[in-house]
């Protein structure tokens, strides 16, 4: 008796350990036409501030008309709407959305989206959990659960090309979190390669372009997107016909 309950308990240790642990993400290109699957998780694993992270990509057609999702309370969410147009209800605001938008859920909160498109909807689905405790108050007080039409942005003029800024502010899981769309003219880099302790995702909307990480180039094409982590040298240029336009988001 002794012997079955030292190997049940070693048995459940272990498979709690395997539970527990999440392999680390590395620097690294995942590529649309891979990821393309509904439901179909893209990236997953834990980062230098993230203790899980994941995105997903889902793609609702008809008749499948609403979608109901809530976060916990030890995630939030970030959605990315890529083909489409959907109606989003967070808590007790709603809105009608296409391409580029985004939609932020604090921990705790639910979301709905229903499709308002005659074809379907594609949109990227970003869960984290960080690894220091959710602070719920300070993402409350930084606006909490919201939304960015595409819309509603006007492009600011650069050297480069172009920018429209999405948001940055602190949220429950990060101290600091960042999301802009960059326009880059044919044949011009962003700025030069560099490093930061802040990690980063590039995720490209249109046009081709080049990432550059350590020693490695990326050839991208639209839907791709590359994860930078933290402190690794990175860089992008446009290496296509015409224009190129990129999602960049980065925490800390």
């Amino acid at each position: 008796m002794r012997l079955f309950i030292f190997t049940f308990i070693f048995i459940a240790t272990v498979l709690n350990l395997a539970v527990a642990q999440v392999d680390p993400l590395n620097s690294t290109l995942y590529k649309w036409t891979e990821s393309r699957e509904s439901g179909r998780s893209v990236l997953k694993g834990s980062t230098t501030y993230f203790d899980s992270f994941t995105v997903n990509v889902l793609n609702m057609k008809p008749p499948q008309k609403l979608l109901k999702s809530s976060t916990s309370d030890e995630t939030e969410e970030l959605i990315i709407i890529k083909e489409g147009q959907l109606a989003v209800t967070v808590n007790d605001k709603s809105q009608v959305m296409g391409p580029g938008s985004i939609v932020f859920v604090m921990p705790g909160e639910k979301a709905s989206y229903e499709i308002t498109s005659t074809g379907h909807a594609v949109y990227y689905k970003l869960k984290f959990k960080s690894k220091l405790p959710a602070e719920l108050e300070r993402g409350k007080s930084n606006g909490g659960s919201f939304m960015v039409d595409w819309l509603d942005l006007v492009m600011k003029k650069t050297e480069p090309g172009g920018r429209r800024d999405f948001f940055n502010r602190p949220t429950a899981m990060c101290q600091k979190f960042e999301m802009h769309v960059t326009t880059l003219n044919e044949g011009l880099p962003s700025h030069a390669p560099h490093a930061h302790p802040e990690e980063e995702i590039i995720l490209l909307l249109k046009g081709n372009a080049t990432m550059q990480v350590n020693d490695k180039d990326y050839v991208m094409s639209p839907g791709d997107f590359v994860f930078a982590a933290s402190g690794d040298f990175h860089g992008i240029r446009n290496s296509g016909k015409g224009q190129c336009e990129y999602f960049a988001f980065q925490w800390k």
